[in-house]
């Protein structure tokens, strides 16, 4: 059984290999496999080679070049891609990565968290501490003037690390206000990169002129006219003595 399914195939095949013969060399079974036609099969076998040679040429030059624009218009996407998000990120800093932490603060670059209920901003934030006899208690006062009270269990917090903790509160508040100050200049600044990176598009426009260039050429190059020229003959040919005018 699979012996005569191999042949089946193998029948198909032949077929299919027959039937494409005789439709690049129609005519009927002479003209397409009689030695009598061989030598206007020759020649128009020869001249579609050349016509397809120099097709293949001409598409590969075309592709190099359209690989190159592609390339370029990519690194460029890339390009926007980061000046927009440095954009965002200057319009919204967030919180920023995490300074230092005691108990259920956590100190930002930018903000102080209250363990997961509350976030304030450095901006105008002042922190005291009142040592009591079993705590250490942080007061602190946000921008909007409300007032949090934040006990520290002395028997988790040693006095010193909450005193290095505040001044470090204290410090990173300084840096932040430097910061803030410097905003603007920095959104202006990304936005300004922004633009530049959509607009430069020197690299895309060069490769689309040699593209364009290329074009013109294969569209005036002789040497694809004489092919398509000996192509045309040799079909003429055919047709004179078949009857039949061949395809391309």
């Amino acid at each position: 059984m699979e012996v005569l399914q191999w042949g089946v195939r193998a029948l198909i095949v032949v077929a299919l290999l027959v039937g494409w013969h005789r439709y690049r060399y129609p005519g009927g079974w002479g003209p397409a496999f009689s030695r009598t036609y061989a030598p206007e099969r020759r020649e128009l076998a020869r001249a579609r080679r050349r016509l397809t040679a120099r097709a293949v040429q001409a598409w590969f030059q075309r592709t190099a070049v359209q690989l190159r624009l592609s390339s370029a218009q990519a690194a460029r996407r890339r390009r926007v891609t980061a000046a927009e998000q440095a954009l965002r990120e200057a319009q919204n800093p967030g919180n920023g990565p995490v300074v230092g932490s005691l108990g259920t603060l956590v100190l930002h670059r930018h903000a102080l968290s209250i363990g997961d209920e509350e976030e304030l901003s450095l901006a105008g934030l002042r922190v005291r501490i009142h040592h009591g006899p079993k705590s250490h208690h942080l007061i602190v006062t946000g921008a909007d003037g409300l007032v949090r009270h934040l006990p520290l269990p002395q028997s988790e917090h040693e006095e010193n690390a909450v005193h290095a903790f505040v001044t470090l509160i204290a410090n990173t508040a300084r840096l932040h206000a430097v910061f803030e100050a410097g905003a603007e200049d920095r959104v202006q600044a990304a936005r300004a990169a922004l633009a530049e990176a959509e607009g430069d598009t020197a690299e895309e426009d060069a490769v689309r002129t040699e593209l364009d260039d290329i074009t013109r050429q294969h569209q005036l190059d002789p040497e694809q006219a004489a092919a398509l020229a000996r192509l045309k003959a040799a079909r003429q040919k055919w047709k004179d003595v078949t009857g039949q005018l061949p395809a391309r």
